[in-house]
């Protein structure tokens, strides 16, 4: 059951429509930041948002998540605010970001409901994990690049997150998503 148990979440025509009049790129990276938890609120999002870009400044970003996640996406975008950064942060319903994460190419995220909601669109994820390792969470039918560390993700260093980044980007080229 491993290899094929995914989840599954239905998104309505009504939010798809609502994303849809967004106008995002045709091709986005999207990172969920922010969390409930601090151990699983990683804090160096703005440095590997500046790395991603250092590698390809013509690459798009979109920021996703709720409430907790305003201050941080504001320093983010301020931060890099001659870069293709669009902030979706506490914008839209959990819905309605899902279906933002839907269409972006890779998902870079903390282990998180939003993590989940990628795993039910297949959308390839590189997802950051502290106590609970990627057993515990994900399934074999997931396409994901997983970070462990047993204490706080935000002791995973920013050039591992850029590696794990590189390879389902390659990924993502050799095996595109139907449209």
């Amino acid at each position: 059951i491993n290899e094929i148990a995914k989840c599954s979440l239905s998104i309505s025509v009504d939010d798809q429509k609502i994303i849809e009049k967004l106008k995002l790129p045709s091709r986005y990276i999207a990172i969920a930041i922010g969390g409930k938890w601090e151990y699983r609120r990683y804090k160096n999002w703005n440095q590997v948002a500046e790395e991603l870009f250092n590698q390809n400044l013509n690459l798009n970003i979109v920021l996703a998540g709720s409430e907790n996640a305003k201050d941080d996406a504001k320093v983010i975008s301020d931060k890099l605010s001659k870069f293709n950064v669009f902030n979706c942060v506490s914008k839209f319903t959990f819905n309605q970001t899902a279906q933002i994460i839907n269409q972006a190419e890779i998902l870079l995220c903390s282990d998180g409901g939003l993590m989940h909601a990628a795993n039910a669109f297949n959308t390839i994820i590189v997802p950051l994990f502290a106590y609970l390792n990627e057993d515990m969470q994900l399934t074999e039918s997931n396409f994901a690049y997983t970070l462990f560390n047993k204490r706080d993700v935000n002791n995973i260093r920013v050039q591992d997150i850029l590696q794990k980044y590189n390879e389902a980007s390659n990924f993502a080229d050799i095996h595109p998503r139907d449209e």
